[in-house]
Parts: structure tokens; sequence; C-alpha cells
């Protein structure tokens, strides 16, 4: 299900981190009294009143440098409102209106999207008389509201709820296995996508950044039907490497949301980096089948010992993520390209399949017998069931008599076990463990 973006702009030290964490319920972002002090990406799915949204944070987009950062923030409102769905301005009750406030307020008046201005830090009523000034940014009624305390919040996401009431809502039905090709600039992505689609659909060029727009494209192969969904390049032409971390990182976010399967590219010369693996987690926290593309194996000198050793490297790299599996490519040579989409079809695939109840504990029972897990607080643990509730993604429901004492390397262990038997491969699983009775 695509769901409606809603993102948080606004200058430096305005709350905006704080905002965010007090919508979706939790302290995922850093918060600081600096300025600029929020890092990584910032994106979680918020609900208000049963209606879900995806929130983005610009916080952590900001750059240190004070020179540019009126610049910057600019641009993150022009890519809010070229990427999302509401936009919401965050200004300062305690320091009134800045020239930036006001540049950011008529860059969103000449947009069709929509938006809401808050005003925050008004923390008790005799605050609220200060914001009378902020309807000069011509915005509509601000909403006053204190991320610090929770104060005027729910008012607050009542609009929000208004402003998505007000988006058009289009939802073609999307058939066939859906793919999002993903990747870091220049790894290929592109030329991939070119050639399971035998044409020149995008601009190929060595240059980082030339893809202009991120496409849909339907083909077929083996008998089965695609989506490919290949994310943009860099659309924003801007100098300011926040933005585009930030730009780049909300169509990969949203790229994710729609697949089955995540076709993650990674330059073979350059390794798997933290922001590859942060990725890969992020697709795997939303239960999506993974497939890792080692492209540019063209250019590594190698003999018949470097791609085990290489394989051994990025496992070591993917931590708990070492179930997904890997090939290695040239899309320069057009080397096992084709092998690559047979294998994000295994995965989606796997990602479909059901154990049924009775093969499932067959299989366990001699393991919880021969390995119980370890006696917690003078208590002996069983787990007497287990059983798949769903596929598409898979989820597995083990009872127990004591679930709440069953330890993570248990868990793990059983995780390892159920791999080891039935496979999944590049399939997060979902292991639940509950009361028996």
């Amino acid at each position: 299900m695509n769901l409606p973006i809603v993102t948080i702009v606004g200058r430096p030290n305005v709350g905006k981190s704080t905002l965010f964490n007090r919508i979706i319920g939790r302290r995922q972002a850093i918060v600081d009294d600096q300025p600029g002090v929020t890092r990584d990406r910032n994106f979680a799915e918020g609900e208000w009143c049963g209606q879900a949204f995806l929130l983005a944070d610009t916080g952590g987009y900001l750059p240190k440098s004070a020179d540019v950062i009126d610049q910057a923030v600019r641009e993150q409102v022009e890519i809010a409102i070229e990427e999302s769905d509401v936009v919401v301005l965050v200004v300062d009750a305690r320091t009134g209106i800045t020239t930036i406030d006001d540049d950011m307020a008529r860059i969103l008046k000449t947009s069709k999207k929509e938006y809401v201005l808050v005003v925050n830090k008004v923390d008790s009523p005799k605050d609220e008389p200060d914001i009378g000034q902020f309807y000069k940014l011509g915005l509509g009624d601000p909403s006053p509201i204190s991320a610090m305390i929770g104060r005027g919040t729910g008012d607050f996401l009542d609009v929000i709820l208004e402003k998505i009431s007000k988006i058009p809502i289009i939802d073609k039905e999307e058939t066939g296995i859906r793919l999002a090709v993903i990747g870091k600039e220049n790894v290929g992505k592109s030329s991939l996508v070119n050639t399971l689609l035998r044409e020149e659909r995008q601009i190929v060029t060595a240059v980082p950044g030339t893809t202009r727009d991120s496409i849909d494209a339907r083909f077929r192969y083996k008998e089965n039907e695609y989506l490919i969904i290949d994310t943009a390049g860099l659309k924003k032409r801007t100098k300011i490497k926040e933005n585009i971390l930030f730009y780049s990182n909300l169509r990969t976010y949203r790229s994710i949301q729609r697949c089955d399967v995540v076709i993650y590219m990674v330059d073979a010369v350059k390794g798997v980096t933290k922001q590859d693996v942060q990725i890969m987690l992020e697709a795997a926290n939303q239960r999506k089948g993974l497939v890792c593309v080692i492209n540019k194996w063209d250019l590594i000198e190698k003999d018949h010992r470097t791609m085990n050793e290489l394989s051994k490297l990025v496992m070591e790299r993917f931590g708990d993520l070492r179930y997904i599996p890997l090939i290695f490519t040239s899309v320069h040579e057009k080397q096992r390209l084709y092998k690559a989409l047979d294998l994000a079809t295994k995965v989606y695939e796997e990602r479909n399949k059901r154990i049924p109840t009775s093969e499932l504990n067959n299989y366990f029972e001699p393991i919880f017998a021969k390995t119980t897990p370890p006696a917690t607080r003078g208590k002996e643990v069983k787990i007497k069931y287990v059983t798949q509730v769903t596929a598409n993604p898979p989820v597995f429901v083990f009872y127990s008599n004591y679930p709440k004492l069953i330890a993570d390397n248990y868990k793990q262990f059983i995780e390892n076990r159920l791999r080891e038997k039935f496979g999944f491969i590049g399939v997060p699983l979902t292991m639940s463990y509950r009361d028996k009775k």
C-alpha cells in the first residue's frame, strides 16, 4: 500500500525532530538544542485515528556550514513539495518570523501541494497571543503546539488528516512481481533496467545523477510478468550533499514501500558501505525480499578464489542480513544479469511460501526436545507448538508456556534451524512467541 508522505521542514532548531518523535511515539531521531544535530535519515510510519502515513524529518539533512544553510533549507522545501503529499512548515513562536521562514512560506504558497503551518514552542495558553504574527506568512491558520510536552499535537494531527483527505487517490492494481532496483549513484541501476527491458528507456551514462525520474515499466520473462521500479538518481541540481541524501532517501523509501523484492546493487570496487547496509536493513524492516547484486565484477582482478573471499567479506558486513543471496554481475559485459532476475524471482517465490503446520511441528518437535530453551528465573521454558499464520511476508507463531522468557540467542537458533530446513532465501522472517493458553 502506498502511504501518503508527510514531510516536516523548517530552519534549524525550531523543533522538527521533537515533533517527529512526538508523532511516531518514540525517540528515533537524535534531538539536541544545537542546530543540525539530527543525524541519519529519519522516516517512520505514523498513525492518527486509523489513518497511516509516512513521516519524513528533514532535520538530519542540514549542512554544518552556516553560509549554505539558508540555501539548503529552501531546497529542502522544494524537494518536499516535489516528493511529498503534505508539507509541514515548523516555525518558532519565541523567535518570530525570520527571513528564511518568509522565503519558505512563499515557495509553499506557489506550489500545488497541501501544507500546514505549525508554530512550535507554545508551551502554555499565555504564549498563544504571540502566534498572531504568523498569519503574515499567508499560509492560513497556524497550528500552535508544544512538541516537547505534546500540547496541541492532537489538533495539529486532525489538520493533517484533513489535508490527506484532499489528496486524490490513484489506487491502480499492480499485478506481477514488483521489483525495486536500488543502489548508490553510478552503480549500474539504469543499465540493469535497460537490459531487462531490452530498450533504452533511460539515459545511461557514466556521470552520476543523470536518471531523470523513477520509472515503472512492465515486462515478461519466462512466463512471469514483472513491474520494475527504478529508483531515481538526482533530479535536483544541488551541490549540497545533505539535500542529495534527503532526496534520494525519500525516493528510495517510496520504492521499497511499493515493491515485493529489492534488487540492491553494490559497486564491487568500492565494496559494501554502511549506507548500503542501512538501506538493506530498511527493506528488511519492511519485510521485503532482498537480493544483493555485486556489480562491476569485470573491473576486479580475480582468480578462482576471489568470489568466495569477497562473498565472505560481504557477509561479515551484512551481520543479521546474512540470509540475503549474492550474485556477481557486470552490466557493462552483460554478465549474469538475467541470473540476477532469476534469483529475485526465486526470492519472491520464497516470500510467498507456506509450510504446513504438521510439517513444521514434525521438524521442530525433536529439536525442542533435544535443545530446550534455557531455564530463566528458575522456570522451565518449553515451546509446544508452531504454525505459519501468513505468507507474503511469512509470519510464524511459536506457542510457549513462558514466551517472554525465551532468550534472543535461542530465538536466533530457531530461525537458523527454520532456514536450514525450509529455505526462505532472501526473505526476512517474523517470529512471534505467544502464551500456549
